[in-house]
């Protein structure tokens, strides 16, 4: 599950003028980069990449610094990794979509950066996530945006800033189908894995309640 699909997909709406390009300042996983990469983007570490451990042959992944990236078609950061020269990037580099992945992190107030985003010409989106079912898995379960959310929990979003109108109304529009189809997905997943939960709880009572001696071999 991943609020990055709708932005991937809306990329094939309106593909730039060149192969799209996602730098990253950080990231929470290896997977977050390739699915990118597994829709044929440039996919880039920049200098001081923080987060988890990222084997950046496996993604792919080009190391580069701040004076070889040019075109940018989005930027990725987690929350807590934000640096004070993450402003001074995105003035650098203009990217078309900024996503600042605040879920999760214990981010108690991420209004500044928003404010700054929108106050830099973005139009501000917010992708909700929940992991409030029986076993805790998480799932994306509102795109919309950022001004519906009132007011943020920002623990429970991600920030999707988008410079042009006509593709942030495609993200929207995606999102929104995404959500459908995770709601549905999430359904089944909690479902076999409540079943499975039964059975095993069902196979140890049964176990727990056979005759002590059922297991042993009987000698003629």
């Amino acid at each position: 599950m991943s609020d990055d699909i709708p932005i991937i997909f809306a990329l094939d709406l309106y593909p730039p003028s060149q192969k799209p390009t996602a730098v990253f300042l950080s990231a929470a996983s290896a997977p977050q980069m390739q699915q990118y990469a597994t829709a044929e983007w440039k996919v880039v570490a920049a200098a001081g990449f923080a987060g988890a451990k990222v084997d950046f042959a496996t993604v792919p992944a080009a190391q580069k610094s701040d004076d070889e990236i040019a075109a940018v078609t989005l930027l990725s950061c987690e929350a807590p990794h934000l640096g004070r020269e993450t402003a001074a990037r995105i003035a650098r580099w203009q990217p078309e979509i900024v996503k600042i992945n605040c879920a999760f992190h214990n981010i108690a107030d991420a209004g500044p950066v928003a404010a700054s985003l929108a106050n830099s010409g973005y139009h501000m989106l917010g992708a909700h996530w929940r992991n409030d079912n029986s076993f805790h898995l998480r799932s994306v379960s509102e795109i919309a945006p950022l001004s519906h959310f009132n007011p943020p929990v920002w623990d429970q979003l991600n920030i999707i800033a988008v410079r042009d109108p006509a593709l942030m109304k495609a993200i929207l529009t995606l999102g929104r189908l995404y959500v459908g189809e995770e709601a549905r997905i999430l359904d089944l997943r909690v479902g076999n894995m409540v079943r499975s939960d039964t059975i095993a709880r069902l196979e140890d009572a049964l176990v727990a309640h056979q005759p002590s001696d059922v297991f042993k071999l009987r000698k003629s």
